[in-house]
């Protein structure tokens, strides 16, 4: 009786959690009560080409920006009534990242929220955690990119079509399937992903699952416990047992979501060649600045410094630029204290994607003895006022 008291009481316990981590309202109906459906046909390509295909969209081009768009403009869409979504694609890549993009009567902005990989199945996502969802929406669309920092701009987009979305109001069918999606569905890379102690995106998301797989495990062993106590033999079986199958249910998901991102590499690198892919970046446009660089130190001896300056918000772009030039003595320059920091007679300040050298007073006062290198003797240059590029040497004042 205590076996079948236990299993009860754990399936019970267990069930509860689950919709928990759903997020059910108790007074849902299980589907929902009110559905807006849209075939993929119904939506026009507002970036790139596209065209309609039995109740379908496919869309074969991208706009110039490498991103394509698809979107509709439905009537009668009131945001807290409709909470969930619903996608199908087919032949999507993974080469891609998915957006959806909307806009609400009250914002003309654009919202975009990142989606999980749609792959070929329907996918569902809530709504109802994202802020801006509010309202009567009045525009509701798809996004696709190359995934950023792993796929080239030029080489992400494959043909793809979309089948179909849908609006649901909320039930608990809708809730379940939007934690199967996030708990299962293939998530994008980010910068985030190798290091991230907890979620490695900013998109609203549902309840963790490595907190529910914990609370699950907690459960068993206190019921186990309480019905069998510290001392039987039964408990420490159970013990065992819910840690091992734990640990591995965790792991399975790990390892799932790990070949769909592995997918996305195997796409751009499994067809080239060692050499060819030794040369296969994602950022073009860095690498094509760090050669432009080299191209314009070509006559500086290698122990030249190199401070290199960017924007506020071009972190990531910044070290990136850094590590293509190597093994150039470059590094970063950075001041806390503002821009008048001495500096070592000589040396190369590098601005990247920044036009504080004419454009804030502090940095013209540190340049005012420099030599902007478009016109020095040393080095051979363009004008660089529009480039990515802008060189000077620098030069205290006399």
């Amino acid at each position: 009786m205590r076996r079948w008291g236990f299993a009860l009481a754990l399936l019970a316990s267990w069930t509860i959690l689950l919709l928990w981590a759903a997020r059910i309202e108790w007074s849902s109906p299980f589907s929902p009560a009110a559905q807006r459906e849209f075939p993929g046909d119904d939506f026009s390509a507002v970036f790139g080409g596209a065209s309609a295909d039995k109740d379908r969209l496919r869309v074969t081009a991208t706009g110039n920006d490498f991103t394509s768009l698809q979107s509709l403009r439905p009537s009668d869409i009131d945001a807290e009534r409709f909470t969930t979504l619903r996608y199908r694609f087919a032949g999507f890549p993974h080469t891609l990242e998915l957006s959806l993009v909307f806009r609400t009567a009250g914002s003309p902005e654009d919202v975009a929220i990142s989606l999980p990989w749609p792959g070929n199945a329907t996918h569902t996502f809530d709504l109802s955690q994202v802020p801006e969802w509010r309202g009567r929406i009045v525009e509701i669309g798809f996004a696709e990119f190359p995934t950023a920092q792993l796929v080239p701009p030029a080489q992400g987009f494959k043909p793809f079509e979309i089948v179909e979305a849908g609006l649901w109001s909320r039930s608990w069918r809708g809730d379940l399937a939007a934690l199967a999606t996030d708990w299962f569905a293939a998530w994008p890379w980010t910068q985030r992903s190798v290091h991230a102690l907890g979620r490695d995106t900013d998109t609203p998301r549902e309840r963790s699952l490595v907190l529910c797989v914990a609370i699950a495990a907690a459960l068993a062993l206190v019921l186990s416990l309480l019905l069998f106590g510290w001392r039987d033999r039964r408990f420490a079986v159970t013990t065992a047992v819910t840690i091992a199958v734990a640990w591995l249910a965790l792991d399975l998901v790990w390892q799932i979501g790990l070949w769909g991102r592995m997918q996305t590499t195997r796409a751009v690198y499994a067809p080239l060649s060692w050499a060819e892919r030794q040369d296969t970046v994602a950022d073009t446009d860095i690498v094509a600045a760090a050669d432009r660089l080299r191209r314009i130190l070509r006559g500086e001896p290698e122990t030249s410094r190199i401070l290199v300056y960017t924007g506020a918000g071009q972190g990531y772009e910044l070290l990136r630029l850094i590590w293509h030039v190597l093994p150039l003595n470059a590094a970063v320059y950075a001041n806390a204290n503002g821009f008048g920091e001495a500096l070592p007679e000589g040396c190369l300040i590098v601005f990247f994607n920044s036009d504080d050298w004419k454009t804030n007073p502090n940095m013209r006062r540190l340049l005012a003895h420099s030599e902007h290198l478009a016109s020095s003797a040393s080095i051979l240059g363009d004008s660089f006022e529009n480039d990515a590029i802008v060189v000077f040497r620098f030069r205290h004042g006399r």
